[in-house]
Order: C-alpha cells, then sequence, then structure tokens
C-alpha cells in the first residue's frame, strides 16, 4: 500500500516526502494501517477466534480412528487363528469378541479422552497466542502514544519557555531605551 501524501506516491524510489505537519501525517499513516489491518487481516483474525472456540478437529479424528483401530484389531485376531490352522469353539469366539470390544470400547474411551485434552489445550493456545498478539499490538501503540504526548507536551513547554523569553527581551530592550532616554535627557 503506498501513501499519497505530500506528494509522495512511488515507494521504489525511496525517496520520502517532505512532511508539513506530522501529527497529520502520523493520522493518516495510522489511519491507512487500521484499514488495511480491516480489509486484509480482521477476517482472518476472526476467523481463529472462531476455531479456538469451537474446533473439535482431533476429537473428531479420535472417534474416526478408533472405529478403524477396532476393525484392524478383528482383523488381526482373525489372521491370527487363521495362520496357526486353529479352530475357536462357538466359547472361544464370544469370548474374543467379548475381549476384543472391551478392548476396542476402552481404547476408545482413552483416545477420545487423550483428544479432548489435546484439543483443550491447542484451542487455549491458540486463543493465547492471538491474546498475546493483540497485547503486544496494544503494548506499541500505547508507548506510541505516550511518546507523542510526551513529544507534544515538550513542544509546549519549549513554546511558553520561547514566548516567555521573548515577553523578558522586549522588557529588558523597552528598559534598556527607557534608561539610555532618561541618561539622554540628563545629559
Amino acid at each position: 500500500m503506498a501513501y499519497e501524501f505530500g506528494g509522495y506516491n512511488n515507494p521504489t524510489t525511496g525517496v520520502l516526502p517532505d512532511v508539513t505537519d506530522p501529527e497529520k501525517t502520523y493520522a493518516e499513516i495510522s489511519r491507512r494501517d487500521y484499514m488495511n489491518f480491516l480489509e486484509n487481516y480482521s477476517g482472518f483474525e476472526d476467523d481463529l477466534i472462531e476455531q479456538a472456540q469451537n474446533d473439535t478437529s482431533l476429537i473428531d479424528a479420535a472417534k474416526e480412528d478408533s472405529a478403524t483401530a477396532a476393525g484392524v484389531a478383528s482383523g488381526i485376531a482373525q489372521r491370527n487363528v487363521s495362520r496357526y490352522g486353529g479352530q475357536l469353539t462357538g466359547a472361544q469366539q464370544q469370548q474374543q469378541q467379548r475381549g476384543l470390544q472391551r478392548s476396542n470400547t476402552l481404547g476408545s474411551i482413552q483416545a477420545l479422552g487423550d483428544a479432548r485434552i489435546a484439543q483443550r489445550e491447542t484451542n487455549q493456545r491458540l486463543l493465547s497466542d492471538l491474546i498475546n498478539i493483540g497485547q503486544g499490538v496494544n503494548r506499541s501503540s500505547q508507548a506510541g502514544l505516550s511518546n507523542a504526548a510526551g513529544l507534544a507536551s515538550q513542544r509546549k513547554q519549549a513554546y511558553d519557555n520561547a514566548k516567555a523569553q521573548s515577553k523578558a527581551q522586549t522588557y529588558s530592550t523597552i528598559g534598556g531605551l527607557g534608561a539610555a532616554a532618561i541618561i539622554a535627557l540628563a545629559i
């Protein structure tokens, strides 16, 4: 984005504009930076906040993975029995199914619990990062405003001092002229 104030509209030349009103120029730069933020980053920031508050992708993936893992465990058990040429009785098959169901249920519960914890931590970390970025911008802005206020106060103090000095010099000059006039009349 090119800043077009003071006749400056070519950022590639490296020539800075003549600034006659620094406060106006700074206000214009700040306004354009804010508009740039609104146009280019505000929506992204809102999306990240929404994601940090509502994202369940890790939990959803854990549900899918649990179902897949259950199928894999069942297939492994069947392949192991057939690989060694064994035959399971009806009671053994029933116990094997119960054991697989327990393992799958416990595995799913563990996976979902871990996913919930990881999801909460991920969402909180994202929200924390966004807050830290915002606080950094705020601190920087506050420092800039504090600096500007200090400079404005220094300018006012310098103006008041120069005005008082000018007034004192005027009175001194008038006093000197008056004294010279009195001496001239006396001679």
